[in-house]
């Protein structure tokens, strides 16, 4: 009878434990349940750090914290969205900090991302790493991009397209703006000015493609 009882305790135990973990509010140094993964919905007010969190994640007046994340992210109220490690998904916030890898989509007023296969739309797009769409006022890319829309849009890598106003990228395929500049131009650039250390003249007005050998 006693063993029949410790285990039964044990799986309430557990139950409870898997039950908490569907739903969590983080506050500054304090986790309601104290779980460091979550599967369902998570709260956090001013400032909050969990792990693992699949589902939806809320932010409100302050900065939501997670190594890996899967779902969608909503910053309100001034919120904003940090993920260290891995996301997949939706990230609507003030600010959407992604130091790892992205999978889906980031709107919101600032995305600071690292390698983002998906989209980032904003006022102003930064990513240390590789890109594929950027739609924002500004976009900096430090690696490789595939696609930048936006008022001003530098690639320090090679980027496939530039359509903006002024556009800039070490090397690139296709650019259409005010101001194109490459070092190395694989294709083509229409706009006002255009500069390519590789085309045809380093600076043509109009349209400027690639030198042939």
């Amino acid at each position: 009878m006693k063993k029949f009882i410790t285990i039964l305790i044990g799986f309430l135990l557990l139950s409870f434990s898997a039950f908490a973990a569907s739903a969590q509010i983080s506050v500054p140094g304090k986790n309601i349940p104290n779980e460091e993964n979550v599967s369902g919905v998570r709260l956090s007010l001013l400032h909050g750090e969990t792990a693992i969190v699949k589902g939806l994640d809320i932010s409100v007046l302050g900065l939501s914290d997670m190594d890996n994340f899967t779902g969608l992210e909503l910053g309100l109220f001034f919120g904003a969205n940090r993920v260290k490690n891995e996301f997949k998904g939706l990230s609507l916030g003030l600010v959407n900090w992604h130091e790892g890898y992205d999978k889906g989509a980031n709107l919101g007023f600032v995305n600071y991302v690292n390698d983002v296969n998906g989209v980032n739309f904003a006022f102003a797009n930064y990513s240390t790493g590789d890109s594929m769409i950027n739609l924002a006022s500004v976009n900096y890319v430090e690696y490789d991009s595939m696609v930048n829309f936006g008022f001003v849009n530098i690639t320090q890598g090679t980027s496939l397209v530039d359509v903006g106003v002024i556009n800039y990228a070490e090397a690139t395929s296709f650019q259409f703006g005010i101001v194109n500049a490459t070092k190395a131009l694989d294709g083509l650039q229409i706009g006002f000015v255009n500069y390519a250390e590789n085309g045809v003249f380093p600076v043509l007005p109009i349209v400027n493609f690639k030198k042939s050998l």
